[in-house]
């Protein structure tokens, strides 16, 4: 049976990464790099790893339009995905059979004791980062092949590796399911009821599947007010920041469910949801001391740079002033808000950007993202005090 530890994951997944150079369009100069590397020039792979019992509702209260969707895709919906492609189709003398039933939910909760949830991101290149901000900075109505280029490529190799890490996992006694963009797609389109799918779901990037929310909930990382996923880390006495595509792998599997942390494998308790809820709440400026992102003040003025650098204005349109409020401006668009929640502005988001794709095929915006990477306001307290919170509210390290 293959370890789920943290340590053993991240071991397995750092080595697919590289085995990627091997391939032809990864078969790049260590000057080329576009993901983050460390001194050795190794991926800097984050990874978070939390066990469920399987009746467990992944999506519990978040389910909102203007959240994750109405119908996100849960453990069910992955093992009905599983199970119709692993039906038995042939018979002991290789007949085809009469009956090809794929192997209920019920019968996945009666024979795995647990579903173990990995969350990985492949941080982008810091120097690439910072790279692109130079340039917008030169000329605000730019953009750069160079990010283009960056976030396809560590795209793709995020991709590959986390299908090659479920290859690797697979020992005969497991279900192990690699959520890749192939895959969350067709899920989205086969578990999921064709009237519960698009607009009917909510706005959705891939699919039913919000790997972002995921990781969130793990504790890869945490979201900023621009409902981004990052990480900030206190290394050597200096603040680190990563943010990158995010992709995970669900096992069912037939070890023991573990509480107490054990391996750096955690269990998402209701206490932990309840202030995750709380902490990405914008309008409640209760947990601020926890928050990676600054945008609202502490014993400073706070951020927001997500905020003004938007050409589209999208990010102001979709988000709360610092004291927690809404413009009036922003209160007056009631189509936009689903049971006091609202949905970002994904039109004016889109359109512009969108525009500019189609004229220029390597065109990226990504603006708020990369000036949150490379200048967002860093906090070392709220970092410490993040972690040493999540120790106690999840019993890990």
């Amino acid at each position: 049976m293959n370890s789920l530890s943290v340590n053993h994951l991240s071991d397995i997944i750092q080595k697919k990464i590289l085995e990627l150079h091997e391939e032809p369009e990864f078969q790049w100069d260590a000057t080329r790099t576009t993901y983050s590397t460390d001194d050795q020039g190794k991926p800097r792979i984050k990874i978070a790893v939390g066990n469920v019992p399987l009746d467990y509702d992944l999506w519990k209260s978040l389910r909102n339009p203007a959240v994750i969707g109405l119908h996100p895709v849960g453990l069910e919906q992955i093992w009905a995905y599983y199970a119709n492609i692993r039906k038995e189709r042939v018979d002991e003398s290789g007949r085809q059979t009469v009956f090809q039933i794929p192997r209920s939910f019920e019968f996945a909760k009666e024979n795995y004791k647990r579903a173990t949830i990995v969350s990985v991101m492949l941080p982008f290149s810091e120097k690439l980062v910072q790279q692109y901000i130079q340039a917008i900075k030169e000329n605000p109505k730019t953009s750069s092949h160079r990010f283009a280029r960056m976030y396809n490529d560590v795209n793709m190799m995020i991709n590959k590796a986390i299908v090659r890490t479920a290859i690797e996992l697979v020992d005969g006694d497991n279900a192990v399911v690699a959520m890749d963009d192939k895959t969350v797609e067709a899920i989205s389109k086969k578990a999921v009821p064709l009237t519960q799918q698009g607009v009917s779901h909510g706005p959705s990037k891939g699919g039913n599947y919000p790997q972002k929310s995921l990781a969130a909930l793990l504790g890869l990382g945490q979201f900023g007010v621009s409902r981004i996923v990052f990480r900030d880390e206190v290394e050597d006495g200096a603040i680190s920041r990563y943010m990158g595509p995010i992709r995970s792998i669900v096992i069912f599997d037939k070890t023991e469910l573990k509480m107490n942390g054990e391996d750096g494998v955690i269990y998402p308790s209701e206490e932990w949801r309840q202030f995750l809820f709380k902490l990405y709440d914008f309008t409640d400026p209760g947990l601020n001391e926890y928050r990676f992102c600054s945008y609202v003040p502490l014993s400073d003025s706070g951020c927001g740079k997500c905020v003004t650098i938007c050409p589209s204005g999208a990010q102001a349109n979709s988000t709360p002033l610092p004291s927690g409020d809404y413009s009036q401006e922003v209160k007056e668009q009631e189509h936009r808000f689903y049971e006091d929640k609202i949905q970002f502005d994904y039109g004016s988001c889109c359109d512009d950007r969108g525009q500019l794709a189609n004229l220029y095929p390597e065109w990226s915006c990504a603006r708020c993202v990369t000036i949150c990477g490379s200048e967002g306001l860093r906090r070392p307290a709220s970092i410490s005090q993040y972690y040493e919170k999540k120790k106690e509210l999840l019993h890990s390290n």
